[in-house]
């Protein structure tokens, strides 16, 4: 097909503007890369905000649009590294409202409450603080607010959605089956509201949370809970009434802030942002050792696909993790292995797949499971056989259950003026037809499907926890648990953030805790010249493609699964966790 004039022109105009944020975004990297070291009396700052992913790649059209973001490990080593440097001595700590999850704030918080531990000062400072916001800044020594400022700290919320009315009202009916009586991940589409069970899941994951935000910050403020608790219960205040009842110290404007601080601490005081600091080597400060730990990352949607799709568009595929696993566990050098998981599931057969890889490494080497904002249904699935699991208080954890159905899109084919006709031959040809609703004989095949994929689910896990297999079914049946719940009922076996699954792992390999190790990420980020080449759309997809509004409110890796439904497939057992709305 020739193109017309207008549209090579367009095409041209198109590839000067692209080469042209190239090599500016090259221009100012080149400056990055040749940044002067680090002056004494420094202050790291950190600004933090919106979503905090685990991993980033190098995104400069992203970058160009919406600024340089930096991932939960970027922070983390950056943190530890400034623990340790004798030239930083404080962290400013500047947050606009987060979107990340509970679990990842509380891995900050471990994070500079270690640094804490050195003597150095952390000072806060916010415009708007919401509940998460100030969950995180109450650690500081002090905390500043605008003299404008909005600080709303009134308690948690969920509020799940469903959509069984809307979809009845364009055609489509929702024909699920799922055992376990917690499994209500399809219930979004079936139910008008939340089951029982659901209700007491949700209730059950508020009441946790709660009472871990109520005691933390109180303990932070130095208040006494039931002080903190009248304060919420007002929810909104005026920084003055803020400062009046001790949720903050003082008021200031960020730049005036920056020169208080010079005035009290030091007028030599210089402030080094992340992006610099972070580019700073480990080893510069003897903080890396020789023996090594690899770091598999196991983030977003759990499907069946090939090692190139590994760690794309928040997919974690059966080949693409079995193989990370199989190479670390073969490599001599690998004194250990942590699974760093951040899943809500997804194909139970691509999780049966990266499971039998995570029972073979521990045949070889320890492995540690490093859970992030969940370890969920798949997610739990690929975790259950490791040596150890390490999860946060505020980790969603579990949900051993099995759903399959599918979508019967005849009435709305017929909103459509759409006739379809059908032609088979064998009884159940029509097994997943979008057109019809299960027969009574497929739904009840497909019952006694789900179930020997639950036993075999149960058994494994069982095996893996060293539990009876009644013992595993009581507290399976489809449920989430908090990490603090989890740990209650011995579906994790340590509470923590992703040092203590290093110390752990360092433990278990026989590698003194004082010593310093190197860790070997997978999958291996591909740089963006790689991408270009490999014809990757990764780099020039800046943000995921708009969710309809509904999903805004589920935590984030499952939003993920929006991307995964292209590699799902018709009929197959899915091991999701229950559409959790955020905890906010």
């Amino acid at each position: 097909m020739r193109l017309k004039e207008w549209q090579k022109l367009a095409l041209i105009i198109v590839a000067i503007f692209a080469l042209v944020a190239l090599l500016e975004y090259a221009f100012f990297k080149s400056f990055e890369d040749t940044a002067p070291p680090i002056a004494r009396n420094s202050f790291l700052e950190l600004v933090l905000g919106g979503e905090i992913p685990e991993r980033t790649i190098e995104d400069p059209f992203r970058e160009l649009l919406e600024g340089k973001q930096h991932s939960l490990q970027d922070i983390i080593q950056s943190v530890r590294k400034a623990k340790r440097d004798d030239k930083i001595s404080g962290i400013l700590l500047r947050t606009f409202p987060l979107l990340t999850n509970w679990a990842t704030v509380e891995e900050l918080r471990d994070v500079l409450q270690d640094f804490k531990t050195s003597g150095k000062a952390i000072y806060a400072y916010f415009e708007t603080a919401t509940n998460l916001d100030y969950y995180l800044i109450s650690l500081a020594d002090s905390i500043f607010a605008a003299p404008t400022g909005v600080i709303l700290v009134n308690g948690l919320s969920s509020s799940p959605i469903f959509i069984k009315g809307l979809l009845k009202k364009i055609g489509v009916e929702a024909d699920f089956i799922a055992h376990g009586q917690y499994k209500s991940a399809p219930e979004m589409f079936t139910r008008e509201r939340s089951s029982e069970p659901a209700r007491e899941v949700t209730q059950a994951l508020l009441d946790d949370y709660y009472q871990r935000f109520l005691q933390t910050i109180a303990q932070d403020r130095g208040m006494a809970v039931s002080s903190f608790k009248r304060l919420v219960d007002q929810g909104l205040f005026y920084p003055r009434q803020a400062h009046q009842y001790g949720l903050i110290d003082s008021t200031l404007y960020y730049n005036d802030l920056k020169q208080h601080l010079k005035k009290r601490l030091n007028q030599r005081l210089r402030f080094v942002s992340l992006n610099r600091y972070k580019a700073i080597p480990a080893s510069k400060l003897g903080i890396t050792g020789k023996k090594k730990i690899a770091v598999i990352f196991g983030l977003g949607t759990i499907v069946v696909g090939s090692e190139r799709l590994f760690g794309q568009d928040g997919l974690i595929t059966s080949d693409g993790m079995a193989n990370s696993i199989r190479q670390a566990a073969d490599d001599n050098a690998i004194a250990a292995i942590i699974l760093r998981i951040d899943s809500p599931g997804g194909s139970a057969t691509a999780a049966d797949i990266i499971w039998r890889e995570v029972v073979r490494a521990r045949k070889k080497k320890p492995v540690v499971v490093s859970v992030g904002g969940l370890a969920a249904s798949g997610g739990y699935y690929i975790s259950m056989a490791a040596d150890s699991i390490v999860a946060h208080p505020s980790s969603l954890v579990g949900s051993i259950g099995v759903f399959a159905g599918k979508f019967s899109l005849k009435g709305l084919y017929q909103k459509l003026g759409i006739n379809k006709e059908e032609f088979y031959r064998g009884r159940n040809a029509s097994f997943f037809s979008e057109y019809r609703p299960f027969s009574p004989e497929q739904r009840r095949r497909l019952r006694s499907y789900i179930m020997d994929v639950y036993r075999d689910f149960v058994r494994k896990a069982a095996e893996g926890r060293h539990k009876s297999i009644e013992e595993l079914d009581r507290v399976a049946q489809g449920r989430v648990w908090t990490g603090h719940q989890a740990l209650e009922i011995g579906l994790v076996d340590k509470l923590g953030d992703f040092a203590t699954a290093v110390s752990v792992a360092k433990r278990m390999a026989g590698i003194p805790p004082e010593e310093g190790v190197k860790l070997i990420f997978y999958p291996k980020i591909k740089s963006l010249m790689q991408r270009l080449l490999g014809g990757s759309l990764q780099a020039f997809q800046g943000k995921a493609f708009g969710p309809m509004p509904f999903l805004q409110d589920m935590e984030g890796p499952y939003r993920g699964l929006i991307r995964a439904l292209g590699f799902l497939q018709a009929g197959e057992p899915l091991a999701l966790c229950p559409v959790i709305p955020r905890i906010r």
